[in-house]
Protein backbone atom coordinates (compact mmCIF):
# COMPACT_ATOMS: atom_id res chain seq x y z
CA UNK A 1 0.00 0.00 0.00
CA UNK A 2 2.89 2.12 0.80
CA UNK A 3 4.69 2.11 -2.96
CA UNK A 4 1.18 3.05 -4.40
CA UNK A 5 1.81 6.36 -2.60
CA UNK A 6 4.63 7.24 -4.78
CA UNK A 7 3.70 9.61 -7.56
CA UNK A 8 4.52 8.01 -10.76
CA UNK A 9 3.83 5.17 -12.66
CA UNK A 10 6.86 2.55 -11.39
CA UNK A 11 4.82 2.95 -7.75
CA UNK A 12 1.77 2.30 -9.03
CA UNK A 13 3.25 -0.70 -10.90
CA UNK A 14 5.47 -1.89 -8.22
CA UNK A 15 2.21 -1.37 -5.71
CA UNK A 16 0.17 -3.48 -8.08
CA UNK A 17 2.52 -6.13 -8.13
CA UNK A 18 3.12 -6.70 -4.46
CA UNK A 19 -0.71 -6.20 -3.60
CA UNK A 20 -1.81 -9.01 -6.53
CA UNK A 21 1.26 -11.25 -5.05
CA UNK A 22 0.07 -10.51 -1.50
CA UNK A 23 -3.43 -11.49 -1.89
CA UNK A 24 -2.51 -13.75 -4.63
CA UNK A 25 -0.86 -16.21 -1.57
CA UNK A 26 -2.37 -14.51 1.94
CA UNK A 27 -6.20 -15.87 0.58
CA UNK A 28 -5.21 -19.47 0.49
CA UNK A 29 -3.19 -20.28 2.92
CA UNK A 30 -5.74 -17.92 5.57
CA UNK A 31 -8.37 -20.26 4.59
CA UNK A 32 -6.56 -22.86 5.16
CA UNK A 33 -5.39 -21.74 8.54
CA UNK A 34 -9.10 -21.37 9.36
CA UNK A 35 -9.87 -24.85 7.58
CA UNK A 36 -7.33 -26.50 10.01
CA UNK A 37 -8.43 -24.39 13.36
CA UNK A 38 -12.00 -25.31 12.49
CA UNK A 39 -13.45 -27.32 15.70
CA UNK A 40 -15.19 -30.42 14.21
CA UNK A 41 -18.55 -29.99 12.96
CA UNK A 42 -18.01 -25.94 12.77
CA UNK A 43 -16.47 -26.28 9.30
CA UNK A 44 -19.50 -24.69 7.59
CA UNK A 45 -19.93 -21.81 10.56
CA UNK A 46 -15.73 -21.11 10.33
CA UNK A 47 -15.54 -20.72 6.82
CA UNK A 48 -18.31 -18.53 6.25
CA UNK A 49 -17.15 -16.12 9.28
CA UNK A 50 -14.07 -16.13 7.13
CA UNK A 51 -15.64 -14.90 4.20
CA UNK A 52 -18.01 -12.41 5.95
CA UNK A 53 -14.33 -11.15 7.31
CA UNK A 54 -12.69 -10.96 3.58
CA UNK A 55 -15.93 -9.18 2.47
CA UNK A 56 -15.57 -6.97 4.61
CA UNK A 57 -12.26 -5.90 4.34
CA UNK A 58 -13.23 -5.88 0.51
CA UNK A 59 -15.71 -3.29 1.38
CA UNK A 60 -14.19 -1.48 3.92
CA UNK A 61 -10.23 -0.63 2.80
CA UNK A 62 -12.09 1.40 -0.27
CA UNK A 63 -14.16 3.02 2.76
CA UNK A 64 -11.38 3.88 4.95
CA UNK A 65 -9.32 4.71 1.87
CA UNK A 66 -11.79 7.31 0.64
CA UNK A 67 -12.67 8.54 4.28
CA UNK A 68 -9.30 9.44 4.08
CA UNK A 69 -8.37 10.61 0.38
CA UNK A 70 -9.78 14.52 1.18
CA UNK A 71 -6.13 14.81 2.96
CA UNK A 72 -4.75 13.00 -0.04
CA UNK A 73 -4.70 9.77 -1.87
CA UNK A 74 -1.02 8.34 -0.05
CA UNK A 75 -2.37 9.27 3.34
CA UNK A 76 -5.77 7.48 2.40
CA UNK A 77 -3.06 4.22 1.06
CA UNK A 78 -0.99 5.03 4.42
CA UNK A 79 -4.08 4.67 6.27
CA UNK A 80 -4.99 1.31 4.70
CA UNK A 81 -1.42 -0.18 5.47
CA UNK A 82 -1.71 0.70 8.93
CA UNK A 83 -5.28 -0.77 9.69
CA UNK A 84 -3.91 -3.79 7.92
CA UNK A 85 -1.05 -3.94 10.27
CA UNK A 86 -2.88 -3.07 13.00
CA UNK A 87 -5.65 -5.31 12.56
CA UNK A 88 -2.18 -8.79 11.96
CA UNK A 89 -0.84 -7.71 15.10
CA UNK A 90 -3.93 -7.58 16.65
CA UNK A 91 -4.81 -11.40 15.55
CA UNK A 92 -1.39 -12.23 16.43
CA UNK A 93 -1.80 -11.02 19.97
CA UNK A 94 -4.98 -12.87 20.74
CA UNK A 95 -3.69 -16.16 19.27
CA UNK A 96 -0.63 -15.61 21.65
CA UNK A 97 -2.61 -14.84 24.60
CA UNK A 98 -5.49 -17.46 24.25
CA UNK A 99 -3.27 -20.06 23.29
CA UNK A 100 -5.76 -20.82 20.20
CA UNK A 101 -3.87 -24.08 18.46
CA UNK A 102 -5.28 -25.24 15.17
CA UNK A 103 -7.71 -28.29 15.62
CA UNK A 104 -5.91 -31.76 15.33
CA UNK A 105 -7.35 -32.66 11.62
CA UNK A 106 -7.74 -37.20 11.57
CA UNK A 107 -6.01 -37.98 8.85
CA UNK A 108 -8.30 -40.85 6.71
CA UNK A 109 -6.79 -43.44 4.29
CA UNK A 110 -8.36 -44.95 1.67
CA UNK A 111 -9.45 -48.79 1.81
CA UNK A 112 -6.72 -50.85 1.57
CA UNK A 113 -3.48 -47.78 2.05
CA UNK A 114 -1.37 -47.62 5.28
Amino acid sequence: MIAVAVPNAAGIAAAAVLIGSGIAVSTPLGFAGLAAAAPEGHMGQTMGAGEVGRELGDAGGPVLVGALSPIGLGVGLVGLAAAIGLGAAASWRLTRHTGAEPAQIPTHHAAGGP
